[in-house]
């Protein structure tokens, strides 16, 4: 029987820095979104070869995935179908849409098309989790926290997953911001709540 529903990890990216659960674990200036990302990266220690083929979007929130998931046993807990993915953002793979449409007048990159949609984002993280549950990529033109609350809520109560990941990533331009909540039922955490998300996205 699902008791309550609580946050217990909590990861945001944003204006050069990277905060988990509430303190900030990287902070590092930088002129341009793509060199922070790369310097978070490098500083995490991660070796996947593959991180710099992705696009901005990708990057960002496979950056917010490792930092959930520092701990690797907080994923494990759980098998991979009973864990969802639920993810929002205002402008999709926009970014990843104007440099390849720059490429199609000359010769179109494959590379770049791969990434012309925000679901992508979910097949990385899947795939670096082992996550096969329940995904979904919603579009918003701004964060709502209750939408995010209600739609996580409904998974975990149906029992049609046990744990999410789920929050907000998105980048344009250089402007860019992740919040990923891991939202779990019937541990010790904080109440998933539409003001505790609110405050842990606005840090």
């Amino acid at each position: 029987m699902i008791e309550n529903i609580v946050i217990t990890r909590s990861c945001v990216i944003t204006e050069s820095k990277a905060i988990l659960d509430g303190a900030i674990v990287f902070d590092h200036p930088a002129p341009q979104a793509s060199a922070f990302l790369t310097a978070l990266y490098k500083d995490m220690r991660v070796n996947y070869p593959k991180f710099y083929k992705m696009d901005h979007l990708s990057k960002l929130g496979f950056l917010a995935g490792e930092l959930i998931f520092t701990d690797p046993s907080i994923r494990r807990a759980y098998p991979d179908d009973e864990v969802a993915i639920i993810l929002y953002n205002a402008n999709s793979s926009l970014d990843a849409d104007q440099q390849y449409y720059q490429t199609v007048s000359d010769i179109a990159s494959p590379a770049l098309f791969l990434y012309t949609l925000p679901n992508i984002l979910i097949g990385e993280l899947c795939i670096r989790h082992g996550i096969k549950g329940e995904n979904t990529f919603f579009l918003e033109e701004e964060f709502n926290a209750k939408r995010l609350k209600e739609y996580v809520s409904i998974l975990l109560e149906q029992e049609i997953a046990k744990a999410c990941l789920c929050g907000w990533v998105d980048y344009l331009d250089d402007t860019y911001k992740a919040c990923l909540l891991w939202v779990e039922c019937n541990k010790e955490g904080t109440m998933f709540s539409v003001d505790t998300i609110n405050t842990i996205y606005n840090q």
